[in-house]
């Protein structure tokens, strides 16, 4: 049976806003009773399934095993390559949607949560982190490790960084630019950037610069952030997605080539051609998808390429050079450069 919830949003004006719009499209193989704590998880009525529930995904990454890790409005989600298992109950998470991931280089796993903070796991147990603990928020969009064996957190309520002992956190008093803090990274030299809902901005460990300053434009609303193998920066949001070189912006948009001007998610992959995802249009989640541009030209991915659905929530490369896609209530699939693989169920077998 598949299960409707309405949003009381809808719009990605902000996290809170993109919390409640995205619940517009929601199904699963079973549906539970869904908990106080957090009105807008999606439960998934069975531990293991055979193909990946259809929830709203946020997130993925593989771990040093070879395993996908999905955050999703349904908890945490696990692939073996065999069967997918929802990891809610091991994380300390239970119950509650994972907007975040990231696997550290000690191995262990940190899961964001939009209502209990971050979960850090350690192949045995789980060890939470809220705002007891001096988590700016206990609404997690982004976790990242950088050069230094630190973990930052992107919060709705500033950025924390936590160095193995303690947690230092930072809003706006400090220097950010937005404490809706959506995407995090780190460049060649070692600063951090930060892409917020007020823009985005780069920390050197002393001063917080904004780069609407240096470049002569303000920007908003900034959901994904990389840096690609010569050093330049890249974001994106819903004005498009840029490239910043140090020197000079450049502004990618529909008219250049994208598929559309809303850019959800980026990544570099190894050949290092840029991916940006269109999570599409509200409230029925069309029109988007995903745009390819290897430094010439573009390349866009529909269903007419053989995308399975019409929107693109998160994106990742794994080990073996596929590109994986997830969708808001949709499931995910895998592109081997010339077929999707839909890991997902159909809604007629899920009926």
């Amino acid at each position: 049976m598949i299960a409707k919830l309405t949003s009381r949003a809808a719009g990605l004006a902000g996290l809170s806003t993109l919390l409640l719009s995205a619940m517009l499209l929601s199904s699963g193989p079973a549906i539970a009773q869904v908990p106080e704590t957090d009105p807008y998880y999606q439960p998934i009525g069975a531990k293991t399934t055979a193909t990946m529930p259809r929830v709203i995904i946020r997130n993925m990454i593989e771990d040093r095993a070879g395993h996908i890790w999905f955050a999703t409005f349904g908890g945490p989600i696990h692939y073996d390559g065999k069967v997918f298992t929802n990891f809610g109950a091991e994380a300390g998470l239970a119950g509650m949607r994972v907007f975040a991931l990231a696997e550290d280089r000690a191995g262990a796993l940190w899961f964001g949560s939009v209502t209990a903070g971050v979960s850090r796991y350690d192949g045995e147990s789980a060890t939470n982190f809220t705002e007891k603990e001096g988590v700016a928020s206990n609404t997690i969009a982004w976790v990242f490790e950088d050069r230094d064996a630190k973990i930052w957190l992107g919060t709705e309520g500033g950025v924390s960084r936590y160095n193995g002992k303690s947690m230092t956190s930072f809003t706006t008093k400090e220097g950010l630019i937005h404490n809706s803090v959506y995407a995090i990274t780190q460049d060649t030299a070692g600063r951090m950037w930060f892409g917020t809902q007020g823009g985005v901005c780069s920390y050197d460990g002393k001063t917080f610069s904004n780069l609407a300053d240096q470049v002569g434009r303000p920007f908003e609303n900034v959901r994904s952030i990389v840096v690609d193998g010569s050093g330049d920066v890249w974001f994106g949001g819903q004005e498009g997605a840029f490239r910043w070189d140090g020197k000079t912006l450049t502004t990618f948009t529909s008219k250049e080539g994208l598929l559309s001007d809303f850019v959800g998610s980026m990544i570099v992959d190894k050949s290092g051609s840029i991916w940006f995802g269109h999570p599409g249009g509200f409230p029925r989640f069309e029109g988007g998808g995903a745009t390819r541009y290897d430094g010439k030209s573009f390349k866009q991915f529909t269903q007419k390429e053989g995308l399975p659905f019409k929107n693109v929530y998160a994106m990742l490369e794994d080990k073996d050079g596929k590109i994986w896609f997830a969708s808001a209530g949709a499931g995910a699939c895998r592109y081997d450069g010339k077929t999707f693989t839909n890991f997902s169920a159909t809604k007629s077998e899920e009926q």
